[in-house]
């Protein structure tokens, strides 16, 4: 039997999986009329903080995915974030919640999509631990589940 994506306009019926994908919705922002550069300065490493002062916030940077290469405009907080802090397991496990530390693993990898399952192998919590975290009624921090196309 082939399974059938679902209709975008019923998504939100269906209820994820360990294996569903997980991202950022920056939109989700927007929306609730919050000012996303405000979080990332919270979840910005204070020797980067620092570096960062005085910067134009709002200005787009070129942000390339080596695995895929895809290039996406981002902001210079996120560039900052994505290009500095990948690489230092620290930033992500010294969070003080594990979902701050879901956040900082989107904000590290450039938001690509990632399964509880995946997230799970960064962070040393279970899956199901953290598809709990992702999956509530409330949407946090604008995570939720990641729709292709």
């Amino acid at each position: 039997m082939a399974n059938v994506p679902p209709v975008p306009a019923l998504a939100h019926f269906i209820k994820p999986t360990v294996d569903t994908l997980f991202h950022i919705d920056y939109t989700w922002w927007e929306k609730q009329g919050l000012d996303l550069n405000v979080q990332l300065m919270a979840h910005l490493p204070a020797e980067l903080r620092e570096v960062y002062a005085g910067q134009r916030v709002k200005e787009k940077i070129d942000l390339v995915d080596w695995d895929t290469g895809e290039v996406k405009q981002v902001e210079g907080l996120q560039y900052l974030i994505a290009t500095r802090c990948n690489e230092d397991p620290d930033y992500v496990l010294n969070a003080p919640t594990l979902l701050e530390t879901i956040f900082r693993v989107f904000l590290s990898n450039g938001n690509r999509p990632l399964s509880a399952r995946q997230l799970a192998a960064r962070v040393g919590q279970p899956a199901e631990r953290i598809l709990g975290v992702l999956s509530g009624r409330r949407v946090s921090k604008g995570l939720r589940p990641h729709r292709a196309g």
